[in-house]
């Protein structure tokens, strides 16, 4: 069985793109992945990774009971040691990922291109679709 590796973290357009992975992981019969990178800071600061780890625990746990409470049953979580992109490229080849679904807050191209946004990242390095999901204005 595939499965619809979803960012989160916690944000409203985490939400929104939570939405859209059930919906798809319902019509396809998939699983949902949970992943959370956790490697955006600086090596070294171990009291800072365990922190980041932890939040993203939290974050993976509440989209989690979320996801089953929408009858996906099939969903799990990992919390990776690297950046979100890198993170869920990883989990997508490791789990054979239908698609990937990230949200967006609806930034201006340039912005992404210049501050490394996910969503940007993703689109130009996977290798499986990546479905980006707009916030609600």
């Amino acid at each position: 069985m595939a499965s619809i590796v979803l960012g989160y973290d916690g944000s409203a357009c985490a939400n929104a793109a939570l939405a859209v992975a059930v919906e798809s992981a319902k019509a396809y019969g998939d699983g949902i992945v949970v992943a959370f990178g956790a490697g955006a800071h600086a090596a070294g600061e171990d009291d800072r990774r365990e922190l980041v780890r932890q939040m993203g625990g939290d974050w993976a746990d509440e989209a989690l009971s979320a996801i089953r409470k929408q009858g996906v049953e099939d969903a799990q979580a990992v919390v990776v040691d690297a950046r979100p992109a890198e993170a869920l490229l990883q989990v997508a080849r490791e789990r054979n990922a239908r698609m990937i679904v990230v949200g967006t807050h609806g930034e201006r191209p340039l912005t992404g291109a210049v501050l490394g946004s996910v969503p940007h990242k993703l689109l130009h390095l996977s290798k499986v679709p990546v479905l980006v999901v707009p916030v609600d204005p």
